[in-house]
C-alpha cells in the first residue's frame, strides 16, 4: 500500500503506524505531466436527501469565521456542506486539473492552495513557494499536497477515473491532525460541465470496524484501488479496499 503525502501525516502518528504502513514513495518537487487516466463507468444519483443546487450561494459558514480562516474553509466544514453544492467546470478541459480547480474555486482550504497556486497562481496567489512536496500528474488524473504550520497540518489529494457513459468519477479527500480522513465524489458531466455530489462508496458497514472513522483515505496516484486506512484495537491499523470496476468503486476485501 502506497500513502503517497500521507507520509507527512504519518509523522504525527504513533510509531505503529509507521511500521504498519510504510510509504512505498516520497514526494519532492512537481510531477507535470501531460493527458488524463483512462477507466470506465456510468452516471450515479445526486447524494443527500439535500437536494444539490447548482451555483448555490448558500453561505453556511459565517463571515467572521472565514475572515479568521484567512477567507479558506476547513475540512470540517466542507464535510458537512459540500453535498448541497453542484460545482460548474469552466472552460473546455476536463482534466484533474480543472476539475480539481473548480473544487478549490468553490471551497478554497490552505491544503488545496498549495495545488491551485502551481496550476493557476491567478486563482490563488501566494508569495510562498509551494512546488515542493506536491504532485501535479495529469497523465494519471492524480494531484495531491500539504499544508503545515507548527503542530496544525493537513494533506489534501484528488483523483478522477474516466466512465464509461463519457461522464468522469471525481474524487476529493482530505486529512487534518492526522485523523478523521474526509472523502468527498462527483460525477463529472461533459455536457453541462458540472460536479454533482454523489454517494460516498464506502459503507461503514463494509468497514472493519464500522463504529470508527477511518483514519484517511488513500486514492490511487495509478490504478484503480481506493484504500481506506482504519483505527485498529493493540496499536494497530486495518485496512479496507475499494476498487474501480469500470462503473462505480466497490468494495473488494479487507486486509488487518
Amino acid at each position: 500500500m502506497k500513502t503517497n503525502i500521507l507520509f507527512i501525516v504519518a509523522l504525527t502518528l504513533p510509531i505503529w503506524v509507521l511500521s504498519s504502513c510504510k510509504a512505498d514513495k516520497q514526494t519532492a518537487g512537481v510531477a507535470e505531466t501531460k493527458s488524463t487516466v483512462a477507466a470506465g463507468k456510468t452516471q450515479a444519483p445526486a447524494a443527500d436527501s439535500t437536494q444539490a443546487q447548482e451555483g448555490s450561494v448558500a453561505q453556511e459558514v459565517a463571515d467572521g469565521e472565514m475572515e479568521g480562516q484567512s477567507g479558506m474553509y476547513i475540512p470540517d466544514d466542507i464535510a458537512k456542506y459540500w453535498k448541497k453544492r453542484v460545482i460548474s467546470v469552466p472552460g473546455q478541459k476536463s482534466d484533474i486539473v480543472a476539475l480539481f480547480e473548480a473544487f478549490y474555486k468553490e471551497w478554497p482550504t490552505e491544503e488545496g492552495n498549495r495545488i491551485v497556486h502551481v496550476t493557476n497562481p491567478a486563482l490563488a496567489p501566494s508569495e510562498e513557494n509551494f512546488e515542493e512536496g506536491s504532485i501535479i500528474d495529469r497523465k494519471n488524473g492524480y494531484v495531491e499536497s500539504a499544508w503545515y504550520e507548527g503542530e496544525d497540518l493537513g494533506t489534501i489529494s484528488a483523483c478522477v477515473w474516466n466512465r464509461k457513459n463519457g461522464h468522469k468519477l471525481f474524487a476529493v479527500t482530505f486529512v487534518r491532525h492526522a485523523a478523521n480522513g474526509y472523502l468527498c465524489c462527483y460525477d463529472f458531466d461533459p455536457d453541462k460541465r458540472t460536479l454533482t455530489p454523489e454517494e460516498s462508496p464506502v459503507k461503514k458497514e463494509q468497514l472493519n470496524y464500522p463504529d470508527k472513522s477511518p483514519l484517511w483515505y488513500d486514492l490511487p496516484q495509478e490504478g484503480k484501488t481506493l484504500t481506506v486506512v482504519e483505527d485498529a484495537p493493540g496499536d494497530d491499523v486495518a485496512i479496507t479496499y475499494y476498487e474501480f470496476d469500470g462503473q462505480n468503486l466497490k468494495f473488494d476485501r479487507h486486509d488487518r
